[in-house]
């Protein structure tokens, strides 16, 4: 009997053990030492994050205080459409104006467009997507459908009518886009609502007593936040996008021209100007893909179900 026991034992353990361990293919979520890593630890610990964050925090700060330290932009004293090296780092346009200085002023108007708009857009949605998903009801009906109306509003289309009847500005060009474009983030908002409120904790806390706005502030809207902070960093980039669209079909403010309007007036000087398209293109491409892939790789680390099970 104790041969028998002495036997069995060791097989039992390594089964037990085999049952404990995960099948595979499936990327265990917890590390060995039985605490996760924060998540600025894994979003900093995969290299191209590091490398698109940077380049695109450098961006922002050029674009912030660059135009301080530049020449003036509207200055027409140098060469005309001079090439890229020497005195003008960038050249110079078609009036003789320093293309570096009109680059980082473009980019003021195009990533406060971009970011302002995503901001705009965040806020919209957890607003009526989370009272939405939570109370559900008639308040959910309504809801859904105003998102309705307003995502099959054409926003660029939009802002062409409204800038024939008002004017055009870059007030007016975030309030568009961002009345076209939070239907998105709304409906994410509304399904993790939806979600979250059938959980036990949520529940415990409505048998406590408390307040039904209280437990959507502080425990439905803030779960509910992995998935939006992803939908919001790629609305900055198609809202970089959209006015670099409308700024290229000559819908922007004038006096502070964008990377849009940049490639708009360039259009004639093709053939004796390449830098004057070529630069601005390459702001807006780079800008458009470093929150892409920000936005990819974060989707990557809140979602633990992609790319774990093969």
């Amino acid at each position: 009997m104790t041969s028998l026991n002495e036997e069995t034992t060791p097989t039992l353990r390594a089964g037990e053990a085999a049952l404990d361990a995960p099948p595979s293919g499936v990327v265990p979520t917890v590390p060995a030492g039985g605490k996760r890593r924060p998540l600025w630890r894994r979003f900093l610990g995969r290299p191209g994050n590091i490398f698109f964050l940077s380049a695109l925090a450098a961006i922002c700060v050029a674009v912030a205080i660059g135009p301080f330290f530049a020449p003036d932009p509207v200055a027409t004293s140098s060469d005309v459409l001079r090439a890229p090296g020497g005195a003008a780092l960038l050249g110079t346009d078609q009036l003789g104006r320093d293309y570096l200085s009109r680059i980082l002023l473009g980019g003021r108007v195009s990533l406060l467009v971009g970011f302002s708009v995503a901001l705009l857009c965040m806020t919209l949605g957890l607003v009526l997507g989370g009272l939405a998903g939570f109370y559900g009801g008639f308040a959910d009906t309504v809801l859904v459908k105003l998102s309705e109306f307003f995502q099959v509003l054409p926003g660029i289309v939009l802002a062409i009518v409204a800038a024939a009847l008002f004017g055009s500005n870059i007030l007016l060009i975030v309030l568009i886009l961002s009345i076209t474009m939070w239907p998105s983030v709304a409906r994410i908002v509304r399904a993790e609502a939806m979600r979250i409120s059938q959980l036990g904790y949520v529940e415990s806390a409505r048998a406590a007593g408390i307040h039904s706005l209280r437990i959507l502030w502080s425990d439905v809207l803030p779960n509910a936040m992995p998935p939006v902070l992803v939908a919001t960093t790629m609305t900055v980039g198609r809202a970089i996008l959209i006015e670099s669209s409308l700024a290229f079909l000559g819908i922007g403010d004038a006096n502070t021209p964008s990377w849009g309007a940049l490639l708009n007036s360039a259009q004639p000087y093709m053939a004796t100007g390449w830098w004057l398209a070529v630069l601005p293109g390459l702001c807006i491409f780079f800008v458009v893909l470093a929150v892409n892939m920000l936005g990819d790789s974060l989707n990557d680390i809140l979602n633990p179900t992609i790319g774990r099970v093969k």
